[in-house]
């Protein structure tokens, strides 16, 4: 397919990440971009590489109910499934560590058993998540390069130094490329962590809820075993525990609990014991209390609010990347994520200004769509 030219450099700027999926699309559809095999460089606190868990292998083609399916932390991989993209590579800042840096080459296909989407990737973020099998499980693969960039203020370190010529390899390899900024990369909240805060929560669901992950010396053999069985062992604690919380939030009390999950039943009667303590039930949601345990695995959420001197550090680091690349994205998508608290909504205007000017200054062809404030209108 031949490829129009654009005289100009779109910047889109939505609020919820997965809105960003949209301009992507319509820039495919006007042959601004390729149909398939793009590369995404996706700044951010967060992967957002999880699957959606109700959508099912065929919906990724079409981009009405995949739209509808999508949300902040998994809008990336049901396009990989789709074709449109195929090298991802995620630059986070130095306080996420959801995924190791480095890189990797694994697959999404089909589950061969129940036709739902998986990956081979043997990192905790998604066998915590039931999200892998092993690849000889898996059908109609696409494969996926993921490059892991944890970019800090000093851009030369050694230990960057080969994570950095990757991506320059990637991008001079490629016409056309995607820039994604998420503005949470500059400043983090977990929106989690003072949740009824007075009864010391996050703590007790993080003893809870975290996840032991595979010990890295095991072969490759005994590493992909158990990355079956840990991931069906964590989807039955998730799922006990989540019928449990249900439980709570129509009843009074666990008296008369009778369901998966008993042995949990201790721990979370002292979570419910301190909460009760400090709020009243009217105030409290627990299907809220279990959604905040099930985002611990062998890490948590990113927590980091900068100072300025550290928000314009990561702004020099991402100017000489940017300059380090030495080529022009096609098209920018923006994320806000300052309605859900991601990123805090005291700093996000202050860090989106930073960023489009860092952005008009190194593109001077860009041209700026604010459109979340029509989505506001």
């Amino acid at each position: 397919m031949k490829l129009r030219v654009l005289n100009h450099i779109p910047v889109h700027i939505e609020e919820d990440h997965n809105e960003v999926l949209k301009h992507i699309y319509k820039n495919i559809g006007a042959k601004y971009l390729p149909l398939e095999n793009n590369t995404l460089v996706h700044f951010d606190s967060h992967p957002d590489l999880l699957i959606p868990k109700d959508l099912k292998p065929d919906e990724c083609y079409d981009k009405y109910l995949l739209f509808d399916k999508i949300s902040i932390e998994n809008w990336i991989l049901p396009g990989v499934f789709a074709g449109l993209f195929s090298t991802i590579i995620w630059v986070c800042p130095p306080w996420s560590n959801q995924i190791k840096p480095g890189v990797y080459n694994f697959t999404i296909g089909c589950d061969k058993k129940n036709g739902s989407l998986g990956v081979s990737c043997l990192e905790s973020y998604y066998i915590s998540e039931g999200l892998y099998k092993p690849q000889t499980k898996l059908d109609r693969e696409r494969e996926i390069r993921l490059i892991v960039l944890r970019l800090d203020e000093n851009i030369q370190h050694l230990d960057l130094k080969d994570c950095i010529q990757n991506v320059k390899d990637q991008i001079d390899e490629v016409e056309h490329f995607i820039l994604d900024i998420d503005l949470d990369f500059y400043s983090t909240l977990n929106p989690f962590v003072d949740l009824y805060k007075d009864a010391n929560l996050y703590a007790q669901l993080k003893e809870l809820y975290t996840y032991q992950p595979i010990p890295e010396h095991l072969e490759v053999g005994e590493k992909i075993r158990l990355g079956e069985e840990y991931g069906e062992a964590r989807q039955t604690m998730l799922q006990s525990l989540e019928s449990i919380f249900t439980f709570l939030s129509q009843n009074e009390s666990l008296d008369r609990y009778e369901g998966p999950g008993e042995e949990y039943l201790p721990k979370v009667s002292r979570i419910v014991e301190s909460v009760g303590k400090h709020y009243p039930r009217a105030d409290i949601d627990w299907i809220q209390v279990h959604n905040a345990g099930s985002t611990f695995d062998d890490s948590e959420l990113p927590h980091h609010i900068s100072s300025k001197q550290e928000m314009m550090a990561l702004l020099s680091s991402t100017e000489k990347l940017l300059d380090y690349l030495a080529k022009s994205p096609t098209v920018i998508t923006v994320a806000r994520s300052s309605q859900d608290d991601y990123c805090p909504p005291f700093q996000v205007e202050e860090i989106q200004s930073s960023v489009l000017s860092l952005l008009q200054m190194k593109y001077p062809n860009v041209k700026i769509h604010f459109n979340y404030q029509e989505d506001e209108e």
